[in-house]
C-alpha cells in the first residue's frame, strides 16, 4: 500500500526529540519551566549583586554557568537529536518501511522488524515528518519526501483510520 525510504539525520532526530518532548514526555516541559525560572532568578540575583557591589564583574563563574544553562535550554532538542543519532546501531540509519493492512515492516541493513498498528500510542506530524510513538521511550520518524509508493496525504488519512488515533501537529 505505502512504502517509505528514509535516512535518519540530525534534522530527523531533532524533530523526533522535539515531538517526544511535546507529546509523550510532558513532565519534561514542567522541568524546563522550572529551569527557566531558576535561570531568570539567578540572572536577576547576579544583576542586583553587581548593582550593590556584592559581586564583581571579574568573577566569571556565575555568568558562565548562566550562559551554559541558556545554551542547553535553547539547543536541547538538537543536542538530544545528536545524542540519539550517535546512539543508533550501525546499519540502522537508513530504512525502508512497507505499510500493509495488518502491520508495517521496517527493513534496515541489519534487521527486519514488524510492528503492529495497535502498538502505536501517539501520532505526530512535524514539518516534513510523520512520527509514531510506541510508548514513552521508542519513536519512529518517517520523511514525507521519502514515499516511493503512495501519497503522504492519503497515508495520513489511512493511518488515522488504521490506528484510531489522530495526528498532533508539532511546530
Amino acid at each position: 500500500m505505502f512504502t517509505v525510504e528514509q535516512t535518519y539525520t540530525i534534522h530527523t532526530m531533532t524533530a523526533l526529540n522535539r515531538a517526544a518532548r511535546k507529546v509523550v514526555r510532558r513532565w519534561y516541559n514542567i522541568l524546563r519551566a522550572v529551569v527557566w525560572l531558576l535561570l531568570i532568578l539567578s540572572a536577576g540575583t547576579m544583576l542586583l549583586s553587581i548593582a550593590y557591589g556584592l559581586f564583581g564583574l571579574d568573577d566569571w563563574i556565575f555568568p558562565v554557568a548562566i550562559a551554559v544553562m541558556v545554551l542547553f535550554l535553547v539547543f536541547d532538542d538538537k543536542l538530544n537529536g545528536w545524542i540519539s543519532l550517535r546512539s543508533l546501531l550501525p546499519g540502522s540509519a537508513h530504512s525502508t518501511t512497507v505499510f500493509a493492512d495488518d502491520a508495517y515492516t521496517v527493513t534496515t541493513d541489519t534487521t527486519v522488524t514488524e510492528y503492529r498498528y495497535e502498538n502505536v500510542t501517539a501520532l505526530c506530524e512535524a514539518g516534513d515528518y510523520y512520527i509514531f510513538f510506541l510508548g514513552n521511550k521508542h519513536g519512529q520518524c518517517f520523511d514525507k519526501r521519502g514515499f516511493t509508493k503512495g501519497d503522504p496525504a492519503a497515508f495520513r488519512v489511512w493511518l488515522e483510520q488504521k490506528t484510531g488515533k489522530t495526528f498532533q501537529k508539532i511546530k
